[in-house]
């Protein structure tokens, strides 16, 4: 995901008690807990979903409800910002992503996770963003008490959507705060916005009926040949089931993905397009059976 200045992103928020530090074992053990929920009750292709993906799956949902976010919606946005494939083809937000210098990987673990981001800054690299919802740390340094709250599946997302419910006061619609919770200048935002919508017209499974199993599982493993940021120097990943704070060293970026990779080629969406200021509370149902037109690449 391009990553260039995101000055407009969330307002800093100080830290809530029942995210610091301390409270690490009651907060994994419940995470255990609502992960293992959403993986028995969710219907259909989500039943093979991991406990990691299944973490901001959860919190997306919990924020969606308390704040009364259109129902998916902020999932959608989940999965334009870190989704990444499950073996049967869904995409999710995987809560151990990060980008840097406009290139996102994806770690097995928290702990992996957030030695990664303590070694780009060691390396000088501060712009980067973080977890579910891709929170910006170097615009936002106040945002969370520390980089094991900034991973934090929930804290992470309730962030997101604070800001995403400040962006539809000031903009009226759902798909423009989604563009401006992306970037407020004008053009920038844009094809972001018709992302998402294309991503909350999919089903909650994450899945496109009409496409088959994501080709990258065909065979390989979750994490094969590690790709390093520039500057990193090469080490051995962490195992995808290692606990976190395990590793021996720093680990290795995981596989890494470019959701806007060739945007620069895309058309702006033509003028005369459903108007979008009717989209405040709209339902997920009504939207799946009238969706909005995608501007389709032109090179």
């Amino acid at each position: 995901m391009t990553r260039n200045a995101h000055p407009e992103r969330p307002e800093t928020s100080g830290p809530r008690p029942w995210l610091r530090t301390k409270a690490a074992p009651y907060r994994s053990a419940w995470w255990a807990t609502v992960a293992a929920a959403v993986l028995v009750h969710a219907p259909g292709p989500a039943s093979a979903r991991t406990p990691q993906a299944a973490l901001c799956v959860a919190a997306t949902g919990q924020v969606e409800r308390a704040m009364h976010i259109p129902e998916g919606f902020l999932y959608a946005m989940g999965r334009v910002e870190s989704g990444r494939p499950d073996p049967d083809g869904t995409i999710a937000p995987w809560p151990w992503t990060i980008t840097a210098g406009g290139i996102g990987h994806y770690y097995p673990t928290r702990a992996d996770a957030i030695a990664a981001v303590a070694t780009l800054r060691l390396q000088g690299i501060q712009s980067i963003d973080v977890g579910c919802m891709q929170v910006n740390l170097q615009q936002h340094p106040d945002a969370f008490a520390s980089l094991d709250q900034a991973f934090d599946p929930m804290a992470n997302t309730q962030y997101a959507g604070r800001f995403l419910l400040q962006m539809h006061d000031k903009t009226g619609s759902w798909p423009r705060a989604a563009a401006a919770y992306h970037s407020q200048t004008p053009g920038i935002g844009t094809p972001y916005q018709w992302k998402v919508l294309e991503a909350w017209a999919i089903p909650q499974d994450g899945q496109d009926p009409q496409k088959p199993p994501h080709p990258l599982f065909a065979g390989t493993p979750a994490f094969p040949h590690p790709v390093m940021p520039k500057m990193v120097q090469p080490q051995t990943i962490a195992d995808a089931d290692q606990p976190d704070g395990e590793a021996e060293s720093l680990p290795a970026p995981a596989r890494p993905f470019h959701p806007f990779q060739g945007f620069s080629h895309v058309s702006q969406p033509v003028l005369r397009r459903p108007a979008t200021s009717g989209m405040r509370g709209r339902a997920l149902a009504s939207y799946r059976a009238s969706p909005v037109p995608l501007a389709g690449p032109t090179g």
